[in-house]
């Protein structure tokens, strides 16, 4: 075990697939000498050369259809965006190509290709570098999303993304990148994106879906609130967001009665109100209250200290949570 931040832990997931398979390869901006913006594919391309760490102009459109034929030529490619708004250039390529490809081929062909979108806030970076766009993309069929958080699931989920067959996004948010744990010197077994679902924390009287800043901002509210009121909250990080784990918030929310769901992505058609569909439609019964979501201002992000008043806060997601408990 050692101390591992999730820079790091993306760092060390390509480097480990990489040295897997050689159909690996790397597309992006500045990924040699630099290491990538965020410096998380660092002394990838002196390990493995320049043919696998392939360095590209600013060119996101260019280089996501680039990708889309590597794919299909038996690479796999890791293609990053320097921020997940950016990929709204190379949205062609990931919503009306590598999407539809398996099922245009009826199955013959799989496009298994790795978009990395860093987002979010937490850099004070303005209106075009700030974003969260989960919910952008997860109403394309044929996309799969990976949104852990934790450094030991960012390193295993990350594997697990660039293994699978289908195009998926792999999605981190760039606030949480200094964020450290203990993390197993050898991963014993990539996981599936299937029932990726974790009970972070247990707990009766409440069940609360996060996943990012928002995960780490909803365990010290929880505590907060725990220690006020005795009451104790069940935290779920799905940390695959598509295919969602519905079974297991299903079976915690029957359990507990309650839901609440929290992310940094705005309220309107964010990923938090398709969860609360989910539940609504099939643990109505056990429903003791409505379910309250705690998310983001609907609103374009300023730049500099004035982010921080979009996004939830601590204090933002412990009134949630007491709402949820009335």
């Amino acid at each position: 075990m050692s101390e591992m931040s999730v820079m790091k832990a993306l760092n060390l997931a390509m480097f480990e697939e990489m040295a897997t398979d050689e159909k690996v390869i790397c597309i992006g901006e500045d990924l040699g000498k630099q290491g990538g913006c965020w410096g998380t594919f660092t002394g990838l391309q002196e390990k493995f050369g320049k043919n696998r760490v392939l360095e590209f102009p600013i060119l996101e459109a260019g280089y996501t259809l680039f990708s889309v034929g590597a794919a299909l030529g038996g690479y796999r490619p890791i293609v990053e965006f320097m921020f997940a708004d950016f990929a709204t250039l190379g949205f062609e390529g990931i919503v009306d190509i590598a999407a539809k490809i398996r099922f245009n081929s009826g199955g013959v062909d799989s496009c298994p290709v790795t978009f990395v979108l860093p987002q979010g806030g937490g850099g004070k970076s303005g209106a075009h570098h700030s974003q969260s766009v989960e919910a952008w993309f997860a109403n394309v069929p044929g996309l799969k999303i990976v949104a852990p958080t934790t450094p030991a699931d960012v390193r295993a989920y990350y594997r697990a993304a660039i293994r699978d067959d289908d195009p998926t996004l792999f999605i981190y948010q760039r606030a949480t990148m200094g964020l450290t744990e203990e993390v197993p010197d050898e991963l014993d077994e990539v996981p599936s994106l299937q029932k990726a679902g974790k009970v972070v924390k247990t707990g009766a009287d409440l069940t609360v879906v996060a996943y990012h800043r928002a995960l780490v901002n909803v365990m010290a509210a929880a505590a907060q609130v725990e220690a006020e009121t005795g009451k104790t909250i069940e935290i779920i990080d799905p940390r695959v967001l598509i295919p969602f784990d519905k079974e297991i918030v299903f079976d915690s929310v029957k359990k507990t009665g309650r839901l609440m769901v929290a992310h940094e992505a705005p309220e309107r058609g964010g990923f938090g109100a398709q969860i609360v569909s989910w539940v609504v439609e099939n643990c109505m019964n056990e429903l003791k209250a409505a379910p309250v979501r705690v998310s983001g201002v609907n609103s374009i992000i300023p730049f500099g200290d004035l982010e921080k008043y979009l996004y939830p806060s601590v204090e933002d997601i412990k009134a949630g949570i007491l709402k949820a408990l009335k």
